[in-house]
């Protein structure tokens, strides 16, 4: 019996020491935006997709998402997507550029979404990561297919 009760107090403290660990990395990493014409690059982790990441980093590279029509159009269209499809909220926005923070539906896990449109070209550039975690489990690769399928004609 006191084993039992011992167990209960290390899974209860494992738990707590779980929620705040998430508690305190789940905020808004610093560094994000467009940066001479760049997103943030990828943490080492594989909860990051960029499509400025080398195409030899199979683990972060996407392909850049290319549309047809007004770049401020896409651009509402996709962010409405976003915000529809999940527990979303516009961090960021301005012409050419967004950042929008999803969070996970089971343990509310936050996600930064930036998506950049540059003025000369018709592709948005994407970043999806995770904040927490080590892996997301394909999430991120996921979103951005998501996005690609939307705009596709």
């Amino acid at each position: 019996m006191i084993m039992v009760r011992w167990m209960f107090v290390v899974v209860i403290a494992m738990l707590l020491g779980f929620i705040v660990y998430v508690s305190l990395n789940n905020g808004v990493p610093e560094g994000l935006g467009v940066n001479e014409g760049n997103l943030a690059p990828c943490p080492a982790m594989p909860n990051c997709v960029s499509s400025q990441a080398s195409t030899e980093d199979t683990e972060h590279y996407v392909e850049p998402i290319i549309y047809r029509g007004d770049a401020m159009e896409t651009q509402l269209k996709v962010e409405q997507f976003i915000l529809d499809a999940t527990d979303a909220r516009i961090l960021d926005s301005q012409l050419g550029y967004s950042h929008i923070e999803i969070s996970s539906p089971l343990l509310g896990f936050n996600d930064d979404l930036e998506l950049y449109f540059p003025e000369a070209d018709s592709v948005i550039h994407v970043r999806s990561a995770s904040r927490v975690g080590y892996d997301d489990l394909g999430a991120n690769r996921e979103r951005v297919r998501q996005i690609r399928e939307l705009l596709v004609d």
